[in-house]
Order: C-alpha cells, then sequence, then structure tokens
C-alpha cells in the first residue's frame, strides 16, 4: 500500500489551595505506575499537554512495562532521571514489588515532596503505586486530582478464566485496595471518573455515609481523550488516503483501531461487512492493529472469502500520524470494546459505532457524533442503516460534516479541554485560551 505520510495542514484547532499561583511556572507532579510514551494513553497526554501549555511537570513513575503492552516493549526502563522532549521531567524508580498490574516502587512521596509541587495528579490507585502521596505530611496541604477508568463490565466480558482471575482480584480488593479508593475519597479534592460506569463502581466501594457525600461532592465524569496536536481533520488527507487506497468518491469505508486479540471480537465486524458487500453496498473495511498471532491470521482468511476482498486492509500500528491519514479516509468507526483509539479517531471528525452500555452512555449524541448498537444482536442492523445514511451523502457534505465534527469533538475531548474543566472544579482560573 502506498505511504500515508504528508504534510499537516489542519482544519481546526481550588479547594486545599489559598496560596496564589504563578500559571505559566506551574508546578505538577504526574504520579502513576507505568508511564509508557510509545502508548500514549491518559497520563502521557495530560502530561504533554501540561507542559505545552506552559506548566512544570515532573512524571514520578516506575521502571515497568504495563502487562498489557508487553508486545510492545518487553525490557523495563532506565531508572533515573530524564527530560522529554515535549518539555518535562520522568523520574523512574526501580520496582520494589509487583503482582499484575500493581507495582510497588519505594520513595515516591519523598521524589514527590522534594519538588514542592502545586498540584498533584494521581492516576492508577489500584496498581498501588503512589498511594502513600495520600498521607505523606508534607504534602498535606498540596491539592490531589485523582484519574478512575475501573468498570465491573471490563470483567463480564472476560472468558471463563479470566472472570476466575478477576473474582480473584475482586477479593484481594475487598481486603487491601478497597482501603485505598476510600482513602482517596477522603483525601482528594477532585475525583475524575473516565465514565458513568466508573462512577457507579466508585460508589459501591464507600462504606459510610461520608464517604458516599464525598464522593457527590468531589466526583466528575470527564471522560478519556486525545491529543489535539495528533488527532485532528485534514481534507488534503482525506483526499490522499483515498486516493493511495483507491476508493472511489460514493464508497463508505470503515475502521477499527485496536489490538488484533480474539476477545475484541473482530470477525463480526468482517462478516458483517461482507453481508454489506454480498448485498451490493460500495463498502470497505480498514482493520489497523495487527500483531502476527493466529488471530491475525484467521481474519485475513476471513476477509478472503468475503465478495470484495480487495476491500479488505488489515495493517499492523503504525505512527500517529498514519494512523490520523487513515482516519480522515474513512467514514465510519467502529468498536466492538471501546479502546482509546475512539476516541482519537473522533478527533478527527469520524462518526462512530459503539455498543450502547451505560459506561459509554456519555460518549455520542446518538446520530450525530455517531451510533449506538443494541447488545447482543443489534450489531449487523446498526451497521447496515449507517453506512446507508452515510452512501447518501456527497463527498463534501462528508467533508463539511467532518470538520463540523471535529470542532464540536474538540470541545469535549481534547485534553486542553478536559484540563479546562479540572482546573475550574479546582478553582484554578486556567490561563491558556
Amino acid at each position: 500500500m502506498a505511504s500515508f505520510r504528508h504534510s499537516r495542514m489542519q482544519d481546526s484547532a481550588s479547594a486545599g489551595q489559598d496560596a496564589v499561583i504563578k500559571h505559566d511556572s506551574m508546578r505538577v507532579a504526574i504520579v502513576c505506575g507505568h508511564f509508557m510514551p510509545e502508548v500514549g494513553y491518559q497520563e502521557v497526554w495530560i502530561a504533554r499537554t501540561l507542559a505545552r501549555l506552559g506548566a512544570r511537570v515532573r512524571v514520578v513513575t516506575s521502571v515497568a512495562v504495563s502487562s498489557s503492552v508487553r508486545w510492545l516493549r518487553r525490557a523495563p526502563y532506565p531508572a533515573g532521571r530524564s527530560w522529554v522532549p515535549e518539555g518535562y521531567e520522568i523520574v523512574r524508580l526501580p520496582v520494589a514489588f509487583r503482582f499484575r498490574s500493581a507495582v510497588l516502587s519505594r520513595g515516591v512521596a519523598e521524589v514527590v515532596a522534594e519538588w514542592s509541587p502545586e498540584l498533584i495528579c494521581l492516576l492508577g490507585i489500584g496498581k498501588v503505586f503512589g498511594t502513600r502521596v495520600l498521607t505523606e505530611p508534607a504534602l498535606r496541604d498540596v491539592p490531589i486530582v485523582c484519574f478512575f477508568s475501573e468498570l465491573d463490565e471490563y470483567r463480564r466480558h472476560h472468558s471463563l478464566p479470566a472472570r476466575l482471575v478477576s473474582w480473584l482480584q475482586d477479593r484481594g480488593l475487598e481486603l487491601f485496595k478497597e482501603s485505598l479508593y476510600r482513602r482517596a475519597i477522603r483525601r482528594a479534592q477532585l475525583l475524575v471518573c473516565n465514565s458513568p460506569g466508573t462512577l457507579q463502581w466508585l460508589h459501591a466501594r464507600c462504606r459510610t455515609t461520608e464517604e458516599r457525600e464525598a464522593l457527590t461532592a468531589k466526583a466528575r465524569v470527564l471522560t478519556l481523550g486525545y491529543d489535539s496536536r495528533l488527532f485532528f481533520f485534514d481534507a488534503t488527507e482525506r483526499e490522499q488516503t483515498r486516493q493511495a487506497l483507491g476508493v472511489a468518491p460514493g464508497d463508505v469505508v470503515l475502521v477499527t483501531v485496536t489490538r488484533v486479540v480474539p476477545q475484541k471480537g473482530l470477525e463480526r465486524i468482517v462478516d458483517a461487512v461482507g453481508a454489506l458487500q454480498h448485498a451490493g453496498l460500495p463498502v470497505w473495511y480498514l482493520l489497523i492493529g495487527g500483531m502476527g498471532n493466529a488471530y491475525e491470521r484467521e481474519l485475513r482468511r476471513r476477509m478472503q472469502a468475503q465478495p470484495r476482498p480487495e476491500r479488505f486492509q488489515l495493517l499492523p500500528f503504525g505512527q500517529a500520524e498514519e494512523v490520523r491519514q487513515l482516519l480522515a479516509g474513512a467514514d465510519l468507526g467502529i468498536w466492538m470494546q471501546i479502546a482509546i483509539s475512539a476516541h482519537e479517531a473522533m478527533g478527527t471528525g469520524l462518526p462512530v459505532l459503539l455498543p450502547r452500555r451505560f459506561s459509554l452512555s456519555h460518549l455520542l449524541t446518538d446520530g450525530v457524533t455517531g451510533w449506538y448498537w443494541d447488545e447482543p444482536e443489534g450489531f449487523e442492523e446498526a451497521l447496515a442503516q449507517a453506512v446507508g445514511q452515510l452512501a447518501q451523502l456527497s463527498e463534501q457534505e462528508r467533508v463539511r460534516q467532518r470538520r463540523q465534527l471535529a470542532q464540536e469533538n474538540a470541545r469535549r475531548f481534547a485534553y486542553e479541554a478536559i484540563l479546562h474543566q479540572i482546573f475550574q472544579e479546582l478553582g484554578i482560573p486556567p490561563w491558556w485560551r
């Protein structure tokens, strides 16, 4: 396939604290057990965005590689301090203890405190790393924002062995981790929940009326987001990408960006696209996230068995620029299981098709920024209806809608917008415009 690298032509773009903050040099500590710039995710985008907006940022983390992305990087990071080109500092501490996602390092609170931060962002309480920050006397007057992403449904959709492991983890949670969550509810000034389901999950952790009242007062659903420098809509990229693929103006290109693993249910998408092709609809499917495993080989065979196999592409992960260009060339994103890539796709103005779940109910304006499908049987019908609507639009109208949706989504999902809400909740006037 032709290269998709071309030039960027962007269409769009407190409680606990009494001291006056000099905003252009505000010191923010980001504390998390794993920090992987190669992968991105919430902690990376927060660090990059704050640094870009003028804050002084120190990330305090471990040398560990997250077990969920061992396929990308196996060797641990070197311990010590480093500056990254985006303008923030990383302090990586050796691992003293590790079990699954939990990681423990010594001296976390001390490294945070000696830097004298004016704000602490604490991510991943359930991973244990950094929990001493909540009780460190030297930090008692520093406002803390805790970020949570836990969901019960992560366990419900797992295989039987995974559900058994999750059940055992839940028992451990009741004995140990739950006290950490309740401590965070009491200590933090703001509790950021990445979905309504996460807020519901936190409510179930409360044991007293005082904790429930504190959660109600402090918790806000502010969702995950994306880096606006990397994900935006570019009409020139769309035109060039569709030309490289050989897509006709009226064709409808579908895309999924996710790890190609069995629990994603991607074979259902392949079969549904094949059915649309059999019905005569001009539809393509791009799947980005190949890992060279047996499941990928099975999907390739499945694609070859469809009516128009040349209209299927299964690609490995690329750089963010390459992924953005492919997203620009598409017309609809599909996710059977939510991933951060869905938010990034929405940054390009791409309408998306998602399962109708409580945990995802905050993401879409149904029929405007995308569509929900009703589990378990409603996917194929919803996909056919969405493709039918998109096929009726001219290319000029599709581009116009993409520009509009990219601007609308940026107001909610770009990390500048999310951080603006966080600072407002803390009573700290944002210093950027």
